[in-house]
């Protein structure tokens, strides 16, 4: 995240704090940010709140009264409502900080922006926190997810365990455990020691879900889990046929998981990729 605070009429630069690695000019671009304020307002009739470029997503907000432009930038995987809910919270605090200075500053002001910089420990301190809800809220996702693939495949095995004969049962199981070694030997997963702890036997089953998975590289863990489950997938409908595999999902109340629980896999981005699997698409 980038922060500017600029004089909405001359472009001066107030305040600026970046937490983002960048090469750019900050006083360059204080120039050409509030030029292009400019011009919306006058091509547009009204300030652009958020754009898209130089692989960052900008917002802008306007404290009109205080002739202030306040600028955030951030990589584009954030939401641009988050960005901006992130950048008012600034923008209410410098007012509140500096209001007195700021109206004084409209009629007579001797260009010392030294009186802003102490705001920037203040702007730290939201990040830091932002940073700190952001990361557990990761975590969180992280953990439903690994609950969501670890409840598929206890269905699984409640198909493999009530539905199939034994012969088929020991070719399923046989071929499961195959492709997890298999997979847990490629190279790209053995790197992360703690996925050790993925662990399957045909006994006791898989079990996924482990605290120290945190201190991989969670989106390795998601990778992995999903070439695992759809090597499962494959092999059971190599065993059964598509036909007879659709029958034991929906019996076994896989269809009706995946459909009660549509909306928190569609915030953890899996309902695309479960579907297709399931609906042996």
């Amino acid at each position: 995240m980038i922060i500017w605070i600029l004089d909405s009429d001359s472009g001066v630069k107030l305040l600026y704090k970046s937490f983002l690695k960048t090469d750019a000019d900050e006083d360059i671009v204080s120039g050409f940010l509030t030029a292009f304020h400019h011009f919306s307002v006058e091509e547009f009739h009204q300030s652009l709140e958020s754009i898209e470029m130089g692989g960052l997503k900008w917002i802008y907000t306007l404290a009109q009264d205080y002739n202030l432009l306040f600028v955030a930038a951030g990589t584009k995987l954030i939401k641009t409502e988050i960005l901006m809910g992130r950048l008012n919270a600034i923008k209410e605090a410098f007012i509140k900080e500096f209001e007195l200075i700021l109206l004084k500053r409209i009629k007579i002001w001797d260009g010392n922006i030294g009186v802003f910089a102490p705001f920037i420990n203040v702007i730290e301190d939201y990040y830091n926190q932002w940073e700190e809800v952001e990361t557990l809220a990761q975590v969180a996702d992280f953990f439903d997810i690994l609950g969501i693939f670890q409840q598929i495949l206890i269905i699984i095995r409640n198909i493999i365990e009530n539905k199939m004969y034994t012969k088929s049962k020991n070719l399923i199981l046989n071929g499961i455990e195959e492709k997890f070694k298999s997979l847990k030997n490629q190279e790209v997963f053995k790197n992360q020691v703690e996925m050790k702890n993925i662990t399957f036997s045909k006994k006791s089953w898989f079990n996924i879900i482990d605290e120290t998975l945190i201190k991989c590289d969670i989106v390795l863990v998601i990778k992995y889990l999903k070439l695992l489950l759809t090597d499962i997938i494959n092999i059971l409908k190599d065993v059964k046929g598509n036909n007879l595999c659709m029958k034991y999902f929906s019996e076994e109340n896989m269809y009706a998981y995946l459909f009660n629980n549509l909306k928190l896999l569609k915030d953890l981005k899996l309902d695309t990729f479960l579907l297709e699997l399931f609906l042996l698409l």
